[in-house]
């Protein structure tokens, strides 16, 4: 009983911590992610900090300069780290808007568009597709999947990017609520980060892990999160930048919204920036611009998959040795199962379960 009792204490501390945030659990995932990765930043900050003190405090005789220095290097590694997080979330955001936000409205109704006049196609080519669709008809499993397909896929481009990029630059969801959650997910990344030591000690002691142990499960995830700004985010960039340059020389408009639209489908497996530049082919073939896209198709299915099929399974497996096949399930399901924050939480969940195994087998090993 005496041992369960702070057990018990720290369980119930947490679960009072939960409480103020349980209706925000992206959010606090989100920043536990974020302050897992960025530490390293904070505890260079730190040891800065702590060689200033030593130097300073080492001096015989301190000046009011010299006290007013020991004040400062005291608030310093929280206070870098705070300008470090804001100039890391925000410079990118910022990039976007300025980038993005004036070609927004008009190439979300451009868009629309396409998609009403079927990426300008043919009259006989519609027609062609709906005559292969009524014979799928006569075989209703097969076309109630490639109904289902088709659906997704609509639903896709009008909810998911409509959503994001409406939502994002165009600010016509809540406001308020936007930048609650952008200050809570701040708050909460310093929090964690600030208070990191003290978090792995109560964790320690819930789960009854050794602290080497409860280190190496932490390592694990840093590096999945590593691989995943790499492999995902910063793969998804490029692939977009690189979207977006070959739009711009072949004469379509907004081609920084189109370059958008391509990094927010580019970590989707397999298909990815085919989503966006594919149907613009089609476009630009049936408007008389076959040089363009042809030059679009080539440069899309050469440069920018070979990028995805290049860097992202070799920064994966650098956050997290397992076989690409499993990582690209792991993200699909974390798809499926979370929304977009899946793209993180996959590989997360992948590396947490990876490590649970090794760390079994290294102490049934010892025990054998």
């Amino acid at each position: 009983m005496v041992q369960f009792l702070p057990r018990s204490l720290y369980i119930l501390a947490c679960a009072a911590c939960f409480m103020l945030v349980w209706q925000n659990p992206i959010m606090l995932f989100l920043a536990a992610c974020f302050s897992c990765l960025t530490l390293p930043v904070y505890r260079k900050l730190a040891n800065l900090a702590q060689a200033w003190r030593q130097k300073l405090s080492a001096k015989s005789r301190q000046t009011p300069a010299d006290r007013a220095l020991l004040r400062l290097a005291a608030i310093f590694p929280i206070s870098a780290y705070a300008l470090f997080i804001l100039i890391a979330f925000f410079t990118p955001i910022a990039t976007l808007i300025l980038l993005v936000s004036p070609q927004a409205a008009a190439g979300l109704s451009r868009l629309r568009e396409l998609r009403e006049a079927n990426f300008q196609m043919p009259a006989h080519w519609v027609e062609y597709i709906a005559r292969i669709r009524e014979e799928f008809a006569k075989y209703p499993t097969i076309e109630k999947a490639l109904n289902d397909t088709i659906n997704n896929l609509d639903s896709m481009f009008t909810s998911y990017i409509g959503l994001l990029v409406s939502q994002g630059f165009g600010f016509l969801g809540s406001t308020l609520t936007l930048l609650w959650l952008t200050f809570l997910f701040l708050m909460l990344t310093i929090l964690f980060t600030r208070y990191a030591r003290d978090i792995r000690k109560v964790c320690s002691r819930i789960l009854r892990l050794p602290n080497s142990m409860l280190g190496r499960f932490i390592i694990a995830v840093h590096k999945a999160l590593k691989g995943v700004m790499l492999g995902i985010v910063l793969v998804a960039l490029v692939q977009g930048t690189l979207c977006g340059i070959a739009f711009y020389f072949a004469g379509i408009n907004q081609p920084a919204f189109w370059g958008l639209l391509a990094t927010l489908v580019a970590p989707i497996p397999a298909i990815g920036t085919a989503f966006v530049w594919f149907p613009l082919c089609v476009m630009l073939w049936f408007t008389g611009k076959t040089v363009a896209a042809i030059g679009v198709a080539l440069w899309g299915a050469l440069f920018v998959s070979g990028v995805d099929n290049v860097l992202r399974p070799f920064f994966l497996r650098q956050g997290i040795k397992a076989p690409f096949l499993v990582l690209i399930i792991v993200i699909l399901c974390g798809l499926s199962s979370f929304g977009a924050v899946g793209l993180i939480a996959g590989p997360v969940l992948l590396a947490i379960a990876l490590q649970a195994l090794e760390e079994a087998n290294n102490y049934y090993g010892k025990a054998n």
